[in-house]
């Protein structure tokens, strides 16, 4: 089944799930220096980008569901459990990193 979703989605799954278990890292202070401009500059920048772009090939796959044979919708559907997945984990760890700041 693996094999169905393709490499560019499987590293944009796989961005996602990196992002995740990066993102609680986040709340470091001072990034003008080291990695700590990666943690706190550019994954909290980036982790909704990857969910939109995540959200874009559910939304595409919906569509090419249309007009597809019976195998290639159980392998679009396939695709999109595991795109809602990755995608679901990754708000998660961008809100519980960034709702306590938001909303005192």
């Amino acid at each position: 089944m693996l094999q169905s979703i393709g490499p560019l989605r499987g590293m944009l799954d796989l961005t996602a799930l990196l992002f995740a278990l990066l993102l609680p890292f986040a709340h470091l202070p001072g990034y003008e220096s080291s990695w700590n401009l990666f943690f706190s500059g550019v994954l909290p920048a980036c982790a909704p980008i990857v969910i939109i772009v995540i959200m874009l090939d559910v939304m595409m796959s919906q569509i090419w569901k249309s007009d597809a044979s019976t195998e290639r919708i159980t392998a679009l559907n396939w695709i999109i459990k595991v795109h809602c997945v990755a995608a679901g984990l990754l708000l998660v760890s961008f809100l519980m990193v960034f709702l306590p700041v938001l909303v005192p």
